[in-house]
């Protein structure tokens, strides 16, 4: 079935014709890890004007600052930033424009150059469909299971079907409340579905698919789990909105009907939200159940290196005079080299090889695409794809029967969402990131980023993910049975060989006492086991081993960690003649790019401990008369030494 977009677009970008808008208003960037820095590369374009590029280095700031670090010709197809060095990362924005200075097309990648690994201290809330309790039990502590050992701080909750849902966001909140590590709620199952906004040709906020009145009327109010991740200053109401011009009763929205009045969101999200949602789906011969269970162990498979795939994706636009697609050609350039990127059909290549991203779109309803296929089509069509992306009308309103946006959970994929209704923004996965990550980014994006200027469609309740939001691109495998015994003043570690593809182990000591997170090697070990001379203070500690590889991607390298197990010891260190450390100088201070040099080399049985301003623990490595921290510009202090003999010192990386 076809169905034709009615078009709201306000044109942000200087108009290019119509055959390849989705490419034209991208520029795809790779990125390049170099021994003195990093340089950003893309393909030559014909115009008259220059490049502007932007860098932020914190990824919770909200500028790109005022003016950009450099200006280039139009034919630059380059840029090398050195003070990316070893250890680091940054976020860039390019622009190309015109002789008139307005903007012909975005490009963004968060590159990297052998990007130093740390553990973080962050929390999931999984939201149980109480359905599942039983059936599912063994898969979902497997996946609670899986989480912890990435180091995701579990807290379970369950929903009844039937359940009120300000009652189920009240639980959420009171999590959130207790645990403000937490990031991310993935919901599995058919929790009840929050439906929200005044889509229509006479408010202010037409369907974000352009179906108003008398062309679709797919008006009213459109599911929303936006609703559950807004946790802090954002108001719900149902007090104004009266709208029953939607095809559909689910969509009429009447005041004190349970339904609510916001279009946008109303303040930024908490929350990185998604749904594994596989109710309401009779085109698949499988039932709810074990269209689930097909998810999970699917999900573990993922999770552990069992499943793999290629690394490539493809773009099958059906749009071309629209923009639509340039969410799939920007966040798979940051991926993959640009070579890796294929324009061809949807199902006919994902039968004959596999592909880790896919993008999709045409016009549409709610269980097909014009140009991809239908619900039916993925019943039927077993595919190698583990994300994709899908655009056209309808289907982004997924609380239906066999809704086309969920149709891929229930075949290969582990992640779908309906993304250039506005642009998503996902790339940070090219440097490990997870897609809740991405996905919380594009919900609130108001001038962060380009959203692509389709329909006022960005900021909306309807931006959703399906899928778990704590998958990354890439999953190493995961280490089993760790011991760890305290003798001679020393931790003496063994754990089981990890199966899969990895180069080492990265080893990290976590003091209970205080929580704080210290990596006791400075290259990956490769033996199974290693001892941990320099724990000088007695005290009961956690022992985490993580298999690492370092992942070379379209946005250059980083160090990837796996699943790690972790086990607890009491260390008691009764040593009282250590070693004194040398009278040390670091120089030069400041530096230019976070490399220090040392008078003396530092002694086998030393601790090292490197915080910023903040006393948060920064990354670094240690090398035979040089230290090099693994951070942005800024003020450090570097402590050295052991029981009996420390020295701290103030250190500044500046530009």
């Amino acid at each position: 079935m076809k169905s034709t977009i009615l078009l709201f677009i306000t044109c942000f970008l200087v108009y290019q014709g119509q055959a390849q808008v989705a490419k034209t208003q991208v520029l795809q960037i790779n990125a390049e890890p170099q021994a003195d820095g990093i340089q950003l590369e893309w393909k030559s374009r014909s115009f008259t004007g220059s490049y502007l590029i932007y860098r932020r280095t914190d990824l919770t700031s909200n500028s790109w600052g005022s003016t950009p670090i450099a200006t280039l010709a139009s034919t630059a197809t380059s840029y090398k930033d050195n003070s990316i060095t070893i250890g680091k990362s940054a976020e860039y924005r390019v622009i190309p424009v015109n002789a008139s200075n307005q903007a012909i097309a975005f490009g963004y990648i968060y590159a990297g150059n052998q990007k130093s690994a740390t553990l973080e201290n962050k929390g999931v809330i999984l939201l149980i469909d109480s359905t599942f309790i039983t059936s599912l039990s063994s898969e979902i502590n497997r996946l609670v299971n899986d989480l912890e050992l990435e180091d995701w701080s579990v807290t379970r909750l369950y929903a009844g079907r039937d359940e009120a849902i300000p009652a189920i966001k009240d639980k959420i909140k009171a999590a959130y409340d207790n645990d403000k590590s937490i990031s991310t709620l993935f919901i599995l199952g058919h929790v009840p579905v929050p439906y929200s906004g005044d889509f229509s040709a006479a408010s202010n906020f037409p369907p974000p698919d352009g179906h108003v009145e008398g062309s679709g009327n797919h008006t009213g109010a459109w599911c929303t789990d936006a609703y559950y991740g807004d946790l802090e200053g954002g108001s719900w109401t149902d007090l104004t909105v009266d709208r029953t011009t939607g095809s559909r009763t689910r969509n009429h929205n009447i005041v004190g009907d349970g339904k609510f009045d916001q279009s946008r969101i109303p303040s930024d999200l908490e929350l990185e939200v998604g749904r594994v949602d596989l109710f309401d789906m009779p085109a698949f011969a499988k039932n709810e159940t074990e269209l689930l269970r097909d998810y999970l162990n699917r999900n573990h498979r993922w999770r552990t290196q069992q499943w793999q795939v290629r690394q490539r994706a493809l773009v099958d636009n059906n749009f071309g005079g629209l923009n639509l697609a340039s969410t799939g050609y920007h966040n798979f350039s940051t991926f993959f080299d640009l070579d890796s990127i294929q324009d061809t059909d949807y199902f006919t290549e994902q039968q004959s090889g596999s592909y880790l991203w896919s993008y999709g779109c045409g016009a549409g309803s709610y269980t097909s695409c014009n140009g991809i296929g239908t619900t039916n089509t993925f019943a039927s069509t077993p595919l190698q794809n583990v994300f994709t992306i899908l655009a056209g009308s309808y289907f982004g309103d997924w609380d239906i029967t066999n809704n086309l946006l969920r149709a891929p959970l229930a075949n290969s994929a582990l992640v779908s969402f309906w993304g250039g209704i506005p642009k998503w923004y996902v790339h940070t996965m090219g440097l490990g990131k997870h897609v809740g990550f991405g996905t919380r980014v594009s919900a609130n994006n108001n001038n962060l980023y380009f959203n692509g200027a389709f329909n006022n469609s960005f900021r909306l309740i309807t931006i959703a993910l399906m899928g778990d939001p704590t998958l990354k691109n890439s999953h190493l495998p995961q280490v089993n049975q760790l011991s760890a015994v305290s003798a001679n003043n020393k931790v003496d570690l063994r754990w089981t060989q990890a199966q899969g593809d990895f180069t080492g182990y990265n080893i990290y000591r976590i003091n209970k006492s205080d929580g704080k997170i210290f990596q006791v090697n400075t290259s990956p070990v490769t033996d199974t086991f290693f001892t941990d001379a320099i724990n000088w203070y007695s005290g009961n500690y956690t022992y985490s081993v993580r298999a690492t590889r370092l992942e070379e991607t379209g946005s250059g390298s980083y160090q990837n960690i796996g699943g790690g197990v972790r086990t607890d010891v009491n260390h008691v260190n009764s040593s009282s003649n250590l070693e004194l450390l040398p009278p040390l100088t670091i120089y030069p201070n400041p530096s230019e790019n976070g490399l220090f040099n040392l008078n003396s080399s530092i002694n086998d049985n030393s601790q090292i401990l490197v915080t910023n301003i903040n006393g948060q623990i920064v990354p670094f490595n240690i090398y035979d008369k040089s230290l090099r921290i693994n951070a942005g510009t800024g003020i450090y202090f570097v402590k050295i030494g052991n029981n009996e003999s420390t020295q701290t010192f103030k250190l500044i990386i500046h530009d």
